[in-house]
């Protein structure tokens, strides 16, 4: 296959902080690259000076400086002054979320090919509050005309795109519901997520965060605690350890208050997080949000067995096979699954290896080839 130029218009280069949908551009990108593909991502941002190449993909900052409150009018003006750093001879560009349906393309035949994807449907996201936080006469009529506009805005840039991807089922029946789409017309892609760093082995990395190697492990990844569901995690934590005096419970991105057993890492670099999942025998995430959780699908591709709430979204993955999910919010609950996943290492086995298979469809290798998939038809023609 040809090599194409490919721009990406999306967010910053992703930092230890970054939401989940950012880096899995990036790392989209990265794979894409990897493929031998020209690609850039160009990004919305006040300063000019551009960032190291992540993974080896270039950042281009689109300069913006914008008084615009609102969300609509402020992707609208993204869209266009990313269209003025597009290069003359790209082949695709690639638009992300709300910039993507904001994103002005030449007519097929005289420019780069169109592509979208959609991690929820931009128009959903728009209500009450939206517009600065403020609940006003004012704030509902700016609400109101900026549903209008992106409905439009979508409707339009849905029949210009050659290829159309969503990030879950349940926003491609969403994009189908709401624009009579014809079956098929929008690809389900996966968010891609970072390959395993594999570097540092169990023990080493057991050694290296000064964990004795015969005790249980369980992780945490979030920086939102409150909605990720840390309290419930250290009440569930500190209930299994009365059977399991040495456990340990490795906190990553956030810095709960000092407890036997709890080792919070906060937020820490890449190779930390690395070794943490390396470290661990069970990700614990109770999540009080609805949806895809990256850091569960994360620790699955570390192999590591995942407990987590009803509410986390695993596209097609099979409970109790290849995760587990409690159902109350109860932390009794969880600590009754942490004592049998702890004291069973041949069902965490069984259940990190069935995980660890069912994350492969996240990696950037498998979704850049699924990419030129969908477009190989596009650019051909």
């Amino acid at each position: 296959m040809s090599s194409w130029r490919i721009d990406i218009l999306a967010g910053p280069p992703p930092e230890p902080t970054s939401p989940g949908v950012d880096r899995a551009i990036w790392e989209l990108a990265a794979g894409l690259a990897g493929r031998q593909h020209r690609v850039r991502v160009l990004y919305p941002t006040a300063t000019p000076t551009p960032p190291p190449p992540y993974r080896g993909v270039p950042g281009i900052p689109v300069p913006v400086v914008t008084s615009k409150r609102r969300p609509v009018p402020q992707a609208v003006e993204v869209a266009r002054a990313a269209a003025d750093c597009l290069e003359p001879d790209t082949d695709v560009v690639l638009g992300v979320d709300d910039r993507a349906v904001a994103l002005r393309a030449p007519p097929r035949g005289r420019g780069p090919a169109l592509a979208l994807y959609l991690s929820s449907v931009p128009t959903d996201r728009l209500g009450p509050g939206s517009n600065g936080g403020a609940t006003g006469f004012l704030d509902r009529l700016g609400g109101w005309m900026d549903q209008r506009t992106l409905r439009r805005l979508e409707t339009e840039a849905l029949g210009r795109a050659a290829v159309v991807w969503a990030s879950s089922s349940a926003t491609r029946d969403r994009l189908a519901q709401l624009h009579h789409l014809p079956t098929g017309r929008v690809r389900l892609l996966l968010p891609t997520l970072p390959d395993p760093d594999l570097t540092s082995p169990r023990a080493a990395a057991r050694l290296a965060l000064r964990i004795p190697q015969d005790v249980p492990v369980a992780a945490f990844i979030g920086h939102r605690p409150e909605t990720q569901g840390l309290s419930i995690a250290l009440d569930a934590f500190r209930r299994s350890r009365v059977f399991f005096p040495g456990a340990r419970f490795l906190v990553v991105g956030s810095s709960p208050k000092a407890d036997p057993g709890v080792l919070p890492l906060g937020v820490c670099d890449e190779a930390t997080k690395a070794q943490a999942l390396s470290a661990a025998d069970l990700f614990l995430f109770p999540s009080q949000e609805a949806g895809p959780a990256y850091a569960v699908t994360e620790a699955m591709r570390y192999g590591v067995p995942a407990l987590v709430s009803a509410r986390v979204q695993l596209e097609g993955a099979e409970p109790k096979r290849q995760f587990r999910a409690v159902a109350s919010d109860d932390p009794a609950d969880y600590a009754a699954e942490f004592a049998e996943l702890f004291a069973d290492p041949g069902l965490r086995r069984r259940i990190g290896d069935a995980g660890r298979a069912y994350a492969e469809q996240f990696s950037g290798a498998r979704n850049a080839e699924a990419v030129e998939q969908g477009l190989a038809a596009r650019l051909s023609a």
